[in-house]
């Protein structure tokens, strides 16, 4: 079944400003650069090496301020989707993943209704609070992170309980010193990306 995703043309969203790591969303605002740039294409082999795309991936942290923590998870196989077999067993703060033509093709912001729809997907939770952006990331270690900018945002809930679903093996919340830790430990297979964020999401909590 052809797959498509949400693009956009590299030279279109670094046109004003470049970057690597994370900035925050007072420094570079990229989303007006995406939602009058984006299109769809097919996600194949030949996609995932293209880097004059940037492939937009929401992640989304999940923070509790009542009881200082934050939701962090390890990754499960992702069913009949080789692509993502590189974050298997990964520990990550963010839930999120590709912008779907299928889900969000029709939507005036796919952005916004891709990290809802992640977050449903992921994470089983009373409600769902809206996401709000706090900055970006793009990392061009490999050709892997060459093709892909992330749209990071927080969710602020005062539940907690938040119960694991599609695509996570656990998760659960964790007190700053808690992650701190789990960061730090050599043995944890911990996701480039939430190394990246974890320290701009921390002054939030």
């Amino acid at each position: 079944m052809v797959r498509e995703i949400l693009v956009v043309p590299y030279d279109k969203i670094f046109r004003e400003k470049f970057f690597l790591g994370f900035i925050p969303l007072n420094e570079k605002d990229y989303m007006k650069d995406i939602l009058e740039n984006f299109e769809y294409k097919e996600r194949n082999d030949s996609l995932e090496n293209d880097s004059s795309f940037q492939q937009i991936i929401s992640y989304v942290w999940l923070i509790n301020r009542k009881i200082g923590k934050v939701f962090l998870y390890q990754r499960a196989i992702s069913a009949g989707d080789y692509k993502e077999m590189r974050h298997v067993s990964k520990i990550s703060g963010g839930v999120g993943g590709h912008i779907d033509f299928d889900s969000e093709g029709k939507m005036e912001n796919p952005v916004f209704g891709a990290m809802i729809r992640e977050l449903k997907e992921e994470v089983i939770m009373k409600e769902y609070p809206t996401p709000e952006i706090i900055g970006y990331i793009h990392d061009e270690a490999d050709m892997y992170n060459k093709v892909h900018t992330g749209v990071v945002g927080v969710v602020f809930t005062n539940e907690e309980k938040v119960i694991p679903a599609d695509g996570m093996k656990s998760g659960e919340f964790y007190s700053v010193e808690e992650v701190e830790s789990i960061l730090a430990d050599s043995g944890n297979q911990i996701e480039n990306w939430t190394k990246i964020s974890w320290p701009f999401v921390r002054d939030l909590i």
